[in-house]
């Protein structure tokens, strides 16, 4: 195994994957202002998505890349180490990330329910509706 084919291995899988972020990034785009709201929330999500998708790709890419000692890294053998832990890293990226997506969803759920109450009430009416 040589450091070509890993350097390929992930040129393909980055550039695929922003391939699929440029075709999905105006109608996601278009979809996300429409479901946020506001601009800044679907800027803010649609390179939140834009990211997941690279990553997922490349943790994707790197959990298929062969490490194991028989598999030709004689000529590099730190390689198989530092590929680790950088697939070990994306892996916890994508959960913090992940993490960081739900915990954001639980806000803005909780700050629409709350902006609705307000403007119901503002508007003059009864007791504030149950979402």
């Amino acid at each position: 195994m040589s450091s070509i084919a890993f350097v390929l291995s992930v040129a393909a899988a980055v550039g695929t994957a922003s391939v699929a972020v440029l075709l999905l990034r105006r109608s996601l785009g278009a979809l996300l202002l429409e479901l946020c709201g506001s601009r800044e929330r679907a800027g803010f999500w649609s390179i939140f998505c834009s990211v997941m998708i690279v990553l997922a790709s490349t943790i994707g890419m790197l959990a298929s890349f062969p490490l194991s000692n028989g598999r030709g890294w004689e000529g590099h053998p730190e390689l198989p180490v530092v590929l680790s832990a950088l697939r070990t890293s994306l892996v916890f990226l994508l959960l913090a990330l992940g993490m960081l997506g739900f915990v954001l969803l639980l806000g803005i759920g909780s700050y629409e329910r709350r902006r609705r109450a307000e403007s119901f009430l503002h508007a003059g009416g009864g007791p504030v509706p149950r979402a």
